[in-house]
């Protein structure tokens, strides 16, 4: 006779069957539009070389207005090294010819290049122009879906540019449509020292505290989520973030923050932010309990 299972071991049987349910229910409403998507998207995130080219491209290829240099830019890609996956093998081979050939005529290759990786990954990927994402994100929500929204970009290394990312962050928020975005710390804060960690804390706090208090003016209020790109980015985000919304300003403030599962430091890093916001939820300020993590 077997025994009866442990309060923890219910609890995971419970969370792995809605878990099933989710995804019967999620497959039993896809279209073949969405199920090739789907298989699309799979090949671009469960492929780490799909995802950084996928990144890559727009970030460096589809960027820049001007076609020579976005012509550089798409042979510096394709000779770096294997191409992903998800491309198909006729794909594979228009990349190939056409990163030999952009450099000599940018301005006949580039659109061509851009319009057919367009429509590849364009499911994933909307123009900043705040008017292109109102329509699309209105149309999207119609169709009965929420989407985080992330600005695309690397760590910066110019306080011009991370200015230039908060002021985009900011109108971001202004958009009624947006009620989810992801925010890197180093795509706002230029120069983190994690040597000079008190300073580094202080500015990344500064540039922060305007996002987390306009998504709470908003109508509706719009989640924050504060997502990583390093290992060494973990230890100031999560200080940044603790100490952020421990002040009273924004104590109900509902906020996230990602953790990259994949770093032995993932899990005490976890019982840390649970602990903290077990606390700061059950901790009362001006007659409101703390925001939800």
């Amino acid at each position: 006779m077997s025994e009866p299972l442990s309060a923890d071991e219910r609890r995971v049987d419970a969370a792995i069957a809605l878990v099933e349910e989710w995804l019967v229910r999620a497959r039993s409403g896809a279209t073949r539009a969405d199920r090739r998507g789907a298989e699309r998207l799979r090949g671009v995130v469960a492929d780490d070389v799909g995802l950084a080219f996928a990144m890559r491209f727009v970030d460096r290829v589809v960027r820049p207005e001007d076609n020579r240099v976005a012509a550089a830019q798409l042979a510096a890609l394709v000779s770096d090294g294997r191409l992903p996956g998800f491309l198909s093998p006729v794909d594979k081979l228009l990349l190939r010819a056409g990163a030999r050939v952009a450099p000599l005529l940018p301005g006949l290759v580039m659109p061509l290049a851009t319009r057919r990786m367009r429509r590849i990954v364009g499911h994933l990927v909307v123009d900043a122009d705040q008017a292109a994402i109102r329509a699309y994100l209105r149309r999207r929500r119609e169709e009965g879906f929420r989407l985080n929204v992330n600005l695309l970009g690397e760590a910066v290394l110019g306080k011009r540019e991370a200015d230039r990312r908060h002021a985009a962050l900011l109108e971001l928020l202004d958009q009624p449509e947006v009620d989810y975005v992801s925010v890197k710390v180093s795509a706002i804060v230029a120069q983190l020292n994690p040597w000079a960690f008190d300073d580094s804390l202080a500015r990344v706090k500064d540039r922060l505290r305007p996002l987390f208090a306009k998504s709470v003016n908003t109508s509706p209020p719009t989640f924050v989520n504060l997502d990583m790109e390093e290992y060494h980015d973990l230890e100031l985000t999560m200080s940044a973030f603790m100490a952020l919304l421990d002040e009273p300003e924004l104590h109900a403030v509902d906020a996230g923050i990602v953790l990259q599962t994949y770093l032995p430091d993932s899990f005490p890093a976890l019982q840390r932010i649970v602990a903290w916001a077990s606390q700061r939820h059950a901790t009362v300020v001006a007659g409101r309990p703390g925001g939800r993590i």
